[in-house]
């Protein structure tokens, strides 16, 4: 008779440099997510250009180090563990992943009660979403993983030229200057509904119309092939065996740093320079070219960074440094969730009401304190706890 119990990693079969490797993406997450917790992300260009020139710099190098790339990095270890779950299940006589999809129907009401309640930017409902569309690829092989993946993401660049083509042909001149005032316009209501409003009034307002801008960007945005992409380019890492072996794996892991990075960081400037948006808009030729480099230069950044962690893990002097991230990387789904309780109570109105009033430098120190924060009260949780409450909750259900 199968064991067909869902239970904790046992410390045996945990791969340390993974909850590392999670704890860091966790961290940028947030960096990223501050920018619209705080409302700074969602000024228009044209208000953007007149707050002062160290948020400027500051939201530029945010484009060009963090956005995209640790969720991308979350997505390639969510990746990574389902082909984990997946062999351990084979193991087991499961041979169709039903404890997987319990987990992800759950992970599913989790994200949307989080959506919803708190904060309209969850990604937990839009990985629970393509964790089952993940399940149709656990039978194709490694070489059909990275095509598809390459194929995955190509689609926001052609899906942008289409855009583009159906612009110039569609949209009347004038719509430009129509859709600058709505912005406008939309951006002070936002803050004023924000950061004056009670719980209910953001829960039936602001958080409502939040959620159908939030879902229309991902499609608009083509977020999903991308975090699809990252999911498979995970599991070949597993088939490799990259985590399981990195001594056996040293000079495969060393290019994909070198490489990663380089081309990583020269693609992000280019983004960051012309686009500064994953689907800017109205299209542009200079948008294009942005969004050509942000498909290349995201995962690229994402896979250099994790090929140096795992590279630096090696050493004891980072080692000690690196472990720090650990304990975060064990609890991520409670920590993602206390991120967004801590910053809804800074930034709405039945909080302290910062909404709109943060520039993007003041929004980033808030987030690394936050990270600190974390870094202190996860380690010690875990001195206590095999795992986080969340990750209990979650693990019951």
């Amino acid at each position: 008779m199968s064991n067909t119990t869902s239970g904790p990693v046992r410390s045996g079969e945990r791969i340390p440099v993974l909850d590392v490797l999670r704890g860091i993406a966790v961290g940028g997450i947030l960096i990223g997510n501050m920018q619209w917790f705080s409302g700074y992300g969602m000024m228009p260009a044209q208000l953007l250009a007149d707050t002062p020139l160290v948020d400027q710099i500051t939201h530029f190098l945010v484009h060009v180090l963090v956005e995209g790339k640790f969720y991308s990095i979350f997505s390639f270890l969510f990746g990574f563990g389902f082909a984990m779950q997946m062999a351990r299940a084979a193991e087991r006589g499961d041979t169709r992943g039903t404890i997987f999809k319990r987990r992800l129907a759950w992970l599913f009401v989790i994200g949307l009660m989080h959506a919803y309640l708190l904060w309209a930017g969850d990604i937990l409902s839009v990985y629970a979403i393509l964790g089952f569309v993940l399940l149709l690829f656990r039978k194709t092989s490694d070489r059909s993983l990275l095509k598809w993946a390459a194929a995955l993401l190509l689609i926001p660049v052609v899906t942008y030229v289409l855009l583009s083509l159906l612009f110039v042909a569609f949209v009347p001149a004038n719509a430009l200057a129509e859709f600058e005032a709505g912005q406008a316009q939309f951006w002070y209501d936002s803050v004023q509904k924000a950061s004056q409003g009670t719980y209910l009034q953001i829960l039936a307002d602001f958080n409502l119309q939040y959620i159908v801008g939030r879902y229309a960007g991902l499609i608009f945005q083509m977020r999903l092939p991308k975090i699809l992409a990252m999911f498979l380019i995970g599991m070949y890492a597993y088939r490799r065996g990259i985590f399981q072996n990195p001594e056996a794996n040293r000079p495969f892991i060393r290019r994909v740093a070198v490489y990663g990075i380089t081309m990583g960081l020269a693609s992000n400037l280019i983004f960051a320079w012309l686009s500064g948006n994953e689907a800017p808009f109205p299209p542009s030729f200079a948008g294009l070219v942005g969004v050509a480099f942000y498909a290349v230069g995201v995962p690229a950044l994402a896979l250099g960074i994790s090929a140096a962690v795992v590279i630096l893990w090696q050493s004891e002097a980072p080692k000690k440094f690196l472990s720090a991230f650990a304990p975060v990387g064990r609890m991520a789904l409670t920590n993602y969730l206390m991120q967004t309780v801590i910053c809804v109570l800074i930034f709405y109105g039945y909080g302290f009401g910062k909404f709109g009033s943060f520039g993007a430098l003041q929004a980033t120190i808030t987030a690394l304190a936050i990270v600190v924060a974390q870094l202190i009260i996860s380690a010690i949780w875990l001195r206590y706890f095999s795992y986080g409450p969340m990750e209990w909750v979650w693990r019951q259900l």
